[in-house]
């Protein structure tokens, strides 16, 4: 097991993390973390920031795991106790990062400025989901955790309110149906509730047209030696080609569907497969002739969901802790301060939205909380099964 690996072994793998995270209680052992993450990077903090870092460190997980803890059955307190556990690890990621000198006291000062986010109802009769939009503020929490997440575009962050008077166009502002568009562990049901396509790829490499093209270049290599290869050599090009399947996870996912969307993949086709009787729609990915091609497209997977690629929003943006965070902060701004919108959510002509939400939040405690333990540890987590193939020896 690689040192950037953390190897965890249980059968329940929620009550597992909820565990690891309570050892970061100790201040003792969250200032250990905070030690070897400097020694790990061969970075030097004085001491006086360490401790400081370890107090706000155990006392911001304590929070989390608080809010955490509260086992209500309704939907609205669910979204609340997840929203702020949510808020209280995105501010341990920031007091635990050793590239700052941040202590809680210094990351208190920017949550006194606000959330760093804000909401623009303008929704219709009959069109909420379209019409609940967010967007980010130029203060706040927020807006200093995307520093820190490495998001620097001034563009993207708005200083004043929006007015509803005023063309939400000239603004950098996201529907609520977008955002939940981006989640990709939705990507599977988001049509059936809210009848549009996900703006998620679930995609993979195309075994077959990686094959057909090597076997042609083989054959040209034959050719040019005047001999039978079995094989040509390997590309020496700077830039690359692999040949990459997309699998549709709606019937309207056409290929002029993804021909609109920002993607690194073209040249799209279908491919009709005689062996499954299905369709699949194949591309091109062009990438620098590094490593394995995997590493070249920014791509996400989860215990809930397939290798997938997430439409960037804003053109730039693909990290699903922050689309999670802001539809977590929307979703509970309708729950504090529109109830007559929430009752159509819940009981009203809205209770398809009802239905995604329910969804969504039955997955969000399985994905989050290890996702932000990775972050604040800077460690990848593998878990093992007692008795499985990879569990302890």
């Amino acid at each position: 097991m690689r040192e950037n690996y953390e190897w965890l072994v249980g059968t329940d793998v929620d009550e597992l993390i909820r565990l690891r995270f309570s050892r970061l209680k100790s201040i003792e052992l969250s200032r250990k973390l905070i030690k070897d993450k400097c020694e790990n990077k061969n970075i030097h903090l004085d001491n006086k920031i360490i401790d400081e870092k370890a107090k706000g460190l155990s006392s911001t997980i304590e929070s989390a795991l608080n809010y955490w803890d509260i086992s209500e059955k309704s939907l609205n307190a669910k979204i609340l106790s997840r929203y702020y556990a949510f808020l209280q690890l995105t501010i341990a990621e920031q007091v635990a990062s050793v590239r700052n000198n941040n202590d809680l006291k210094e990351a208190q000062k920017h949550t006194e400025q606000g959330h760093g986010l804000s909401t623009l109802n303008m929704h219709s009769e009959n069109d909420f989901i379209n019409n609940f939009y967010c967007y980010f503020r130029q203060d706040g929490h927020f807006y200093y955790y995307m520093k820190q997440s490495g998001y620097n575009d001034g563009n993207i962050f708005i200083k004043n309110k929006i007015k509803t008077t005023e063309n939400i166009k000239d603004y950098y502002i996201v529907t609520l149906a977008d955002i939940f568009r981006r989640i990709p562990e939705l990507q599977k049901i988001i049509e059936e509730c809210i009848g549009m396509c996900p703006l998620v790829l679930n995609f993979g490499l195309d075994s077959f047209g990686e094959h057909e093209r090597k076997e042609k270049r083989r054959e040209k290599y034959s050719e040019l030696t005047g001999n039978f290869e079995f094989e040509a050599p390997q590309e020496d090009n700077e830039i690359i080609l692999t040949n990459v399947i997309i699998y549709p996870t709606s019937k309207n996912m056409t290929i002029e569907y993804i021909e609109k969307l920002n993607s690194p993949f073209k040249n799209f086709s279908v491919r009709y497969d005689k062996f499954s009787n299905t369709e699949h729609i194949v591309c091109d990915f062009y990438h620098k002739n590094e490593g394995l091609w995997w590493n070249s497209i920014k791509h996400y997977k989860s215990d809930y969901c397939p290798t997938s690629y997430i439409v960037p929003l804003f053109d730039t943006i693909q990290d699903p802790i922050i689309i999670n965070y802001i539809l977590m902060y929307s979703l509970s701004i309708i729950v504090r301060y529109l109830p007559n919108i929430w009752y159509e959510i819940k009981l009203g002509k809205y209770n398809n939205i009802g239905s995604l939400i329910d969804f969504y939040i039955s997955i969000f405690d399985h994905i989050i909380p290890i996702q932000m333990l990775e972050r604040i540890t800077e460690k990848a987590i593998h878990i093992s099964t007692p008795g499985s193939l990879d569990a302890p020896i």
